[in-house]
């Protein structure tokens, strides 16, 4: 395949293509394409099945971090598309059967129960703002932006993975432990 750089795949290569390219040349270009071209329908069959749209979307992205690290099995025996749709849905299934073996608690939603429930100390929205503001502002510059861009931004692991030129599990340690380093700076603040 010829040089890889964005203009090049201007020209439409098929998905079978791509997945080649990236695992003989491991450039992330070519998994970006896959990104681009499958995040949505991936996205919308995870909120298909899970129905939670916060689930649906955090299983997106495990979806294609588990992509990321397993694309060499791709086969070609049938279309990369349908390897992909049978992945999510496996997938998908997996998480299913795990939140049906957690404990579910019934919330009352009567007025009276769900004042009970309200903690009077409990800090405002703008109050767990400025804290946060506060604490990110104590970490590094590059963990401030990893942070920013991950959760205010909503980039995904495997993006942001791909903007470093990192594996996806290299990402998630820098998420995690930005995450603990700002936990530490939380805690002793308390």
């Amino acid at each position: 395949m010829a040089q890889c750089n964005s203009t090049n795949l201007k020209k439409i290569y098929s998905d079978e293509e791509l997945v080649i390219a990236f695992i003989t040349s491991k450039s992330e270009v070519f998994f970006s394409q896959l990104h681009q071209r499958y995040y949505q329908k991936v996205r919308q069959s995870c909120l298909h099945l899970l129905v939670d749209p916060e689930e649906a979307l955090d299983q997106t992205q495990e979806i294609f971090c588990k992509l990321y690290t397993r694309l060499h099995t791709f086969r070609a025996e049938a279309k990369f598309s349908t390897w992909l749709f049978v992945l999510t849905r496996h997938h998908c299934l997996s998480v299913l059967d795990t939140l049906k073996k957690r404990p579910f608690v019934r919330l009352d939603t009567s007025s009276e129960r769900m004042n009970n429930l309200v903690q009077p100390d409990e800090p405002t929205l703008d109050e767990r703002w400025v804290r946060a503001e506060r604490t990110l502002g104590r970490l590094s510059t590059q963990d401030q932006q990893l942070l920013r861009r991950r959760y205010l931004a909503n980039k995904d692991v495997a993006t942001l993975a791909i903007e470093a030129r990192v594996s996806v599990s290299a990402m998630k340690m820098r998420l995690k432990r930005a995450r603990d380093q700002a936990r530490a700076f939380e805690q002793k603040s308390s």
